[in-house]
């Protein structure tokens, strides 16, 4: 007997974990993935016999457990990470419980149909990749960073991804959380790294190799001493696995002198001015420490200058590098690249990962259109601050929030009265942006948005320029505007018959009318602050604030 899905809820997301681990192995590594939930009776009658056979063949057997949300919706193993489980249960169109699945597309059926004799076919399939899983814990930092790194050792076409699998080994209630019985639960998927898409590795030859790191925030775990980490390598259209990974307490990188280049930092998505202070993720995935690395940086195929680096980072180890000021021509569509060009005094030994890239746009030029910020608050409303700089005079020129109500819209228009350069960020005293919920920032100028955001940590920032007015040729014309500044009317004397139209600073005309040589007009209607006189037509015309 088997539990039917009776309806498909793939949503939401989670965090997690901790502790120093690796592996290095030959040989095939089943991929084993089961799906279970607490409320299932069947799960509670086969688990016992396949948790058995995966212990028999711990060796051999990479397992992984996926809690879906029938037939109980409360199953806490599947609340705990709703969008990664049913992420991996959508994809093999799972709807029965209890189901297994090893390698992907070797083996799909009831756990009662899997035994020793398909655990040694299947493990006699050579496999073309070598794995190698290293994973290490920051109490500190509340975080797990799991380093895996493999060689292929022939060709491969194929959308190729690598996932992976944090897991808690052993879970054990005192009493059962759901209908079914069970108390006790081994090899529970908490998070997918990077995410549930896996990472694209595309096709590989013969002799290719790929390493990667990454990290997550400790979440949902029941005891920490039960943390592990698996990894695998899987094509994402066929769904067959070619290799899975286990790790161990020690793990020997491929090769001796071996750095890798990560996030670029401290950089913007939209800039105007052609200056920046970059940083880059330096990571040492070689047997040998890190002590010293050559470093170019360059905008547009540019380079513009060379950083040199050192230290001693040892195997995993990682330091964010500051690569100082740049400046730069600022072209409708950039990309900033920071290569390696040499590691303790030589080369790299593979240079596939030597090179990191960050694209941004240039700023478009925004005339007297009126600038409209848009805040969607989350959970934490009371966190959320902004600020307007002008980049040539390094001076705070507009400010906002915090604000009071959550999950609300506010709108703001952002009143700029001076040409040039202004930098936005927007911050966030939690360091969690506005993802607590869900919120959102935008920036538009007109109809037209400029960027906008929402998970960004602590802080984020964005440069956009603004011209008051287009710039006017000075007429011929005398042409004055008393008293100014004024308190309400002011008189306008024009030479002939001439148009006036009268800005504010958003860019919106509040008058427009004629004058014959004399005209007054009260602006106390229009509220105060600064405002722009524009006397004679397209052609002709003069502008007075």
């Amino acid at each position: 007997m088997i539990v039917m899905k009776r309806l498909s809820i793939l949503f939401a997301s989670l965090l997690m974990l901790v502790s120093l681990k690796a592996n290095a192995q030959n040989g095939r590594i089943l991929l084993l993935e089961s799906f279970t939930n607490t409320g299932c009776g069947p799960c509670a009658a086969y688990n016992p016999a396949m948790d058995a056979l995966i212990a028999a063949n711990s060796d051999i057997i990479a397992a992984i457990k996926y809690h879906v949300n029938w037939p109980s919706a409360t199953d806490p193993m599947y609340l705990h990470n709703t969008s990664d489980n049913g992420a991996r249960t959508s994809y093999y169109g799972v709807n029965a419980v209890p189901h297994v699945v090893v390698d992907g597309n070797h083996f799909s059926g009831s756990p009662n149909q899997l035994n020793q004799n398909v655990i040694n076919q299947l493990q006699a399939i050579g496999s073309p990749f070598e794995l190698r899983l290293g994973y290490e814990v920051d109490p500190a930092a509340n975080t797990i960073t799991v380093n895996v790194m493999g060689q292929s050792s022939q060709e491969i076409i194929g959308n190729l991804k690598l996932y992976v699998g944090v897991i808690e080994k052993e879970i054990h209630f005192n009493s059962a959380p759901g209908s079914n019985g069970e108390r006790d639960f081994y090899s529970v998927m908490k998070k997918l790294l990077p995410n549930a898409s896996g990472a694209y590795i595309g096709n590989v030859a013969a002799g290719d190799y790929f390493a990667y790191s990454f990290t997550w925030e400790l979440a949902n775990i029941y005891d920490m001493s039960q943390l592990d980490a698996i990894a695998w390598v899987q094509n994402y259209n066929t769904k067959e696995v070619y290799q899975a990974c286990k790790s161990s307490q020690v793990v020997e990188p491929f090769y001796a002198n071996e750095a890798a280049l990560g996030e670029v930092g401290n950089v913007k998505s939209v800039y105007c001015n052609g200056m920046a202070s970059p940083s880059v993720v330096l990571r040492n995935f070689g047997s040998n420490p890190l002590t010293s690395a050559e470093l170019e940086v360059s905008v547009n195929g540019d380079p513009l200058k060379t950083v040199q680096w050192n230290g001693n980072l040892p195997t995993f180890a990682s330091e964010t590098v500051d690569l100082g000021e740049i400046s730069f021509a600022v072209e409708a569509e950039n990309t900033l690249e920071v290569q390696i060009k040499s590691i303790n005094g030589g080369d790299d030994e593979a240079p596939y990962n030597d090179t990191a890239t960050f694209v941004f746009t240039g700023a478009p030029e925004n005339v007297a259109k009126v600038l409209k910020l848009t805040i969607r608050t989350d959970n934490n409303p009371q966190e959320v601050t902004w600020q307007v700089r002008n980049m040539d005079s390094d001076e705070v020129v507009l400010e906002g929030g915090p604000y009071e109500q959550a999950n609300h819209n506010y709108t703001e228009v952002l009143e700029i009265v001076g040409d040039g350069c202004y930098d936005f960020t927007i911050f966030d005293a939690g360091g969690d942006g506005l993802s607590n919920g869900n919120g959102f920032y935008g920036l538009k100028a007109g109809s037209a948005t400029l960027f906008s955001g929402g998970q960004y940590g602590f802080s984020e920032s964005n440069e956009f320029s603004y011209e008051v007015f287009e710039d006017v040729e000075e007429t011929t014309s005398v042409t004055s505007v008393f008293p100014n500044p004024t308190s309400g009317t002011v008189t306008i004397m024009s030479e002939g018959r001439q148009k006036v139209a009268i800005y504010n600073m958003s860019g919106q005309r509040v008058f427009e009318g004629l004058s014959d040589g004399y005209l007054r007009i009260d602006l106390k209607a229009y509220g105060a602050g600064v405002y722009a006189v524009q006397v004679g037509d397209e052609t002709q015309r003069i502008v007075v604030k």
